[in-house]
């Protein structure tokens, strides 16, 4: 009994436990340490890695560490707490979705910038009529709140559509297909998705004459707290759900029972769902995941080949014709 409980969870059993603590800790200084001096690594980073730097701003490069050690941090403590499946803390399911981080992280650098950069000109030329307003000229806390509001509004808008389009829902589907949430799961995304995703949401942030938000607490926040929400902890934050997108609703979001689908489209904020009607109500619920394809290639071990050939038959699935049920 006390060997499987020992083996459980991020740490191994026996004398490993106390090393990899003593190291996770000396990682979280190293982050905060990096933190602390934003401006001299920064500059590094730029002079460094001049390509990268236009693509990844050095600013949020540098707090990234500090809430990434953070989310696995406090991640690993709830799902020992809270978990809704007892499970090891890393399992094929997280490994092979750190893998679709990987794959996200380089195309973010390779080609997404470019095609949003791309998007915002075809915008200026042949769509700029659309535009609402600016609000350049506005107090900086009201820069920020619209920046946030229409920039989760829009993510919010892009989900729906994706649901909504069945030749958007059969590249989205690959998200759904996880049957074990995980930290990493947000990032189990066909490229073909991410694109439309960032189509959308680009389109409406131009349609009210403001960019993505700069400030870059929020930017951090946008990227990690996905990811917390994604994972395997039974929690719904109580009052605060009336507002925020919880790891209970959002498991909702991704349940096979046919009354949850197509509800809680939420991003960050949970309040468009209550105001467009799409809210799935009840907060006790912690259904099973996945799609009802049983043909989707599943992830059924963790060896580096066996994961990289899984996630190459998911590439391919929504290619082949996708999901053959909704």
């Amino acid at each position: 009994m006390e060997t499987a409980k020992q083996s459980s969870g991020l740490m191994p059993a026996g004398y490993l436990r106390p090393v990899l603590l003593v190291s996770w800790a000396a990682l979280g200084v190293v982050s905060v340490l990096l933190a602390a001096s934003p401006v001299e690594v920064a500059v590094l980073l730029e002079d460094l890695l001049p390509a990268l730097s236009r693509h990844v701003d050095p600013s949020k490069a540098v707090y990234s560490p500090v809430a990434y050690w953070c989310l696995l941090t406090v991640a690993w403590w709830l799902q020992q707490w809270r978990p809704v499946q007892r499970r090891p803390f890393i399992t094929a399911a997280f490994r092979q979705d750190l893998l679709w981080y990987l794959l996200t992280m380089g195309s973010r650098l390779l080609f997404l910038s470019a095609f949003v950069a791309a998007v915002g000109a075809f915008y200026r030329q042949y769509l700029g009529f659309l535009t609402v307003a600016s609000v350049v000229e506005w107090h900086p806390a009201a820069q920020f709140a619209v920046g946030v509001l229409v920039a989760d509004f829009a993510r919010w808008f892009s989900h729906f559509l994706r649901h909504k389009v069945p030749f958007f829902w059969r590249f989205h589907a690959l998200h759904h297909s996880q049957r074990d949430l995980n930290l990493f799961t947000d990032a189990r995304v066909h490229p073909v998705d991410r694109m439309v995703s960032a189509m959308i949401t680009t389109l409406v942030l131009l349609s009210v004459g403001n960019s993505a938000p700069v400030i870059m607490a929020w930017l951090v926040f946008e990227t990690v707290y996905p990811k917390l929400y994604h994972a395997n902890i039974r929690i719904d934050f109580g009052p605060l759900r009336y507002v925020l997108v919880t790891p209970q609703s959002h498991r909702v979001h991704h349940s096979v029972e046919p009354e949850h689908h197509d509800r809680n489209f939420g991003f960050i904020f949970s309040f468009w769902d209550w105001l467009f009607g799409t809210r799935y109500a009840g907060c006790e619920d912690y259904p099973a995941t996945g799609i009802p394809d049983r043909a989707f290639p599943l992830e059924s071990t963790g060896g580096p080949r066996d994961l990289l050939r899984t996630m190459l038959r998911q590439l391919w699935y929504p290619l082949a014709g996708g999901p053959r049920e909704r």
